[in-house]
Parts: C-alpha cells; structure tokens; sequence
C-alpha cells in the first residue's frame, strides 16, 4: 500500500509500560508499544503506509499487520477521514483558572485556613459537628435547606476540577455518574492522560482544597453573621453547610468508588485503568472457584503494573464493596422502612394534619427523583458500554460531591 495516512492531532506522553497516546479533544486514549508509537510519528511526518510497514520489518524482524493496526486507529478515533476538526487553542475559561491557582490567590486561601483554624481552636462551637446540622426545630427544612445550599458548593467542587484541568489547556465535561448505589457529580478530565503524572495531582486535588477553603469560609462567615446580629439561625446555618463540605472530604477516602484520591494514588502507583483490572482478577478468581470458563477479556488488556498492583488493592476493593452494602442493609434498609411506613400511616390516617399531608408529599417528590435518576443513570451506563464501538481504553473521570 503506497497510501498516506492522515491521522488527526494526538498527544504522546511516556509511561512506565509503554506510551499514552490519545486525542484530547474526545478523550480517546490508549497505551501503544514504543513501536507502535514510532509509526505513528512516522505517519504524523507523511511516511506512506509501505515504508511504515517496510521500517517495521527491519527493525523488529517480523512483518507488521498493517490492517489490524489501522483498524485499531480507526475504532479509537485517530484517523482523519476528512470530518471537521475544532481547531487548537485556548480553551474556555483558562485564563481564569490560570488566576485562581496563582501564587495570589494561594496566599489568600492560606489566610482564610489559618484564620478559620484559629477561631475553631479558641471556640469549639465553631468546629464541625453532626449537631450543626440541626439549625432548625423544622425537621422537613432541613434537609431541603441543606441540599439547596450544598448544590453551589457542589458546583464550587466541580469547577475547581475543571478550572484546575482548563488552567493546563485541557477540555473537561461535567455530569452525574453512579458509584455503587451512590448518585455523584463528576467533572470528565479524560485529557489529563496527555500531560505528564506530576501534572495531574492538582486537578484531581483541587476540589477537595476548594472544599477546605469553603469549609473555613462559611465557618468564618457564621461568625461575622453573629457578631452583626443577624437571627442565631442564619449563624447556624452556614455551620450546616460547612458541615456538608467536611462530609465531601471524607468521602473522598473512599478509594474503591473512584474518589480523588484513588486517582492521586493510582497515578503515585503509576497505574493505568487499576480497577478494572482488579475487578477483572476478581471475577477470575471467583469463575476459578466456581470451575467456570474464564472471562472474556484477556488479562493482557490491562498493563503489567496495574495486573501487580492489583493483587494487593482486590482484598481492599472486596472490603470496601462490603462496607458499603453492610452499611446499606445496617442503616439505609432499615431507615428507608421508617420513612415509608411513616408516610404510609400519613397518607393513610383520616385525621392527618395539612402540614404533615405537604411534609409527606415533598419527601416522595424528592425520593422519585432521585430514584429516578439513578435508574437513568445506570441504564445510561448500561448503554453506553454495550454500544457498538465503545471504547475500552483508560479513561480518567474524577467523581465528586455525593448527591445521595
């Protein structure tokens, strides 16, 4: 074949088991052999198909399938076949994430902290507390109030993800995913796999700082609130909301629902996609205790370093599964059968006063459509990994703010 190929613009960036290559511009990426890599520059710098596949066989002594390997570049999207391009640039809204991680604007946040900390330490009634959250006797404000209120922090959250990633002239997406059965917000910063790992610590870090510093905002804020004399419920209120922010950042802990810091870990660790391929060992060893066939994907797919440190982190991802379906069976379960049975009473009693009718209402209202979007959430899913040509590459989201 004495064809050229046009491949579209892709990013080339060294790992430990080969090298990342991909498009930021739709988040396609792979990890391909140095060899692989090679052709492709050869065919970024005009070299025609034949004198690829002629260089390959003398240089590794073995003839190149050259069909395979296009239609590999065809189904990750790297081949340009004359559809329009989005031209490279400045992203939106880089310059401002520029400024909000500038040296400037650190020392601001480094004072807020610092000046939030102090009060916390001389007032222990300023420190975070499950009992902040009740800042009224109205037990059906609260939690209307409070979620109302989360939803800017959540979006706060977000951006600092976003902005961290835009600061570095890479695209992102904002959405809602699943973990477990938790609903979650999640900024998509699949381009960070086209800079280097040092790099991508701060984007993944940024909305946990962003959490710290409206943590010790809002605690900063109460207190001017009451020394100004607004009504004591305002003071408490932004205690409730600070709340929310300390609960975000020890949900960040969780590592096995793909938090921010099971990204900063598995970038430290030097891994490419470590839990699919360690739920991949897991389903192995429960097809091998069950002497089934097993599964269909190789384990080849996955890079060596993910397949070793998959060994240690399945004992830990078990656990955590666990925790969470325990916990959901200890409390949620049963908690859910309280609300229920209440409501049913409710709805049920001749003598139900309109206040308790309206409080009924609302909490199935809410409770409809947060089921209903995690049944969305999940078909969607479901969906898009059945479609024909889904890709099965690394991909690098960055899930945040529990909305559950």
């Amino acid at each position: 074949m004495s064809a050229t190929v046009r491949l579209h613009r892709l990013t080339m960036v060294a790992e430990d088991d080969g090298v990342m290559i991909g498009r930021p511009d739709t988040g396609s990426y792979a990890v391909f052999p140095e060899e692989g890599a090679q052709a492709l520059r050869m065919f970024g710098d005009g070299a025609r198909v034949d004198e690829v596949a002629a260089w390959y066989e003398r240089a590794y002594g073995a003839p190149l399938d050259m069909d395979d390997f296009l239609e590999t570049l065809a189904d990750l999207g790297f081949l340009h076949t004359g559809e329009p391009v989005p031209e490279a640039g400045r992203v939106r809204w880089q310059r401002l994430g520029q400024l909000v991680f500038s040296w400037p604007a650190w020392c601001a946040y480094g004072v807020v902290v610092a000046v939030a900390v102090t009060v916390m330490v001389r007032d222990p009634g300023l420190r975070p507390s499950y009992h902040q959250v009740f800042f009224t006797h109205y037990l059906s404000l609260i939690p209307l109030t409070v979620f109302a209120l989360a939803i800017p922090c959540i979006v706060i959250h977000e951006g600092a993800h976003a902005l961290a990633g835009r600061r570095l002239g890479l695209p992102s997406t904002l959405g809602i995913g699943r973990r477990l059965y938790y609903l979650v917000a999640e900024t998509r910063l699949d381009s960070l796999l086209s800079v280097e790992r040092r790099k991508r610590y701060l984007p993944f870090c940024a909305g946990m700082l962003a959490d710290v510093v409206l943590l010790c905002g809002l605690t900063l804020l109460s207190l001017a609130i009451e020394d100004f004399g607004f009504p004591s419920w305002v003071h408490k209120l932004c205690l409730a909301v600070a709340f929310t922010c300390l609960l975000r950042i020890i949900w960040q802990f969780l590592f096995y629902l793909e938090t921010d810091l099971y990204y900063v870990v598995t970038t430290a660790a030097r891994c490419t996609d470590l839990q699919n391929a360690t739920r991949f060992r897991i389903r192995g060893g429960v097809r091998r205790a069950l002497r089934r066939p097993a599964p269909d994907v190789e384990g080849s797919a996955f890079s060596e370093r993910d397949r070793a440190v998959a060994r240690w982190y399945a004992p830990l991802l078990i656990a955590g599964y666990g925790f969470s379906l325990a916990s959901l069976a200890w409390a949620g379960l049963p908690t859910a059968v309280h609300f229920w049975s209440t409501i049913a009473d409710r709805l049920g009693g001749g003598d139900t006063p309109l206040w308790d009718l309206f409080d009924a209402a609302v909490f199935i209202a809410l409770s409809g459509l947060q089921i209903g979007l995690l049944v969305h959430v999940t078909l969607r899913d479901r969906r898009a990994r059945r479609a024909p040509g889904a890709p099965a590459h690394p991909s690098t989201p960055v899930p945040q703010g529990d909305l559950s």
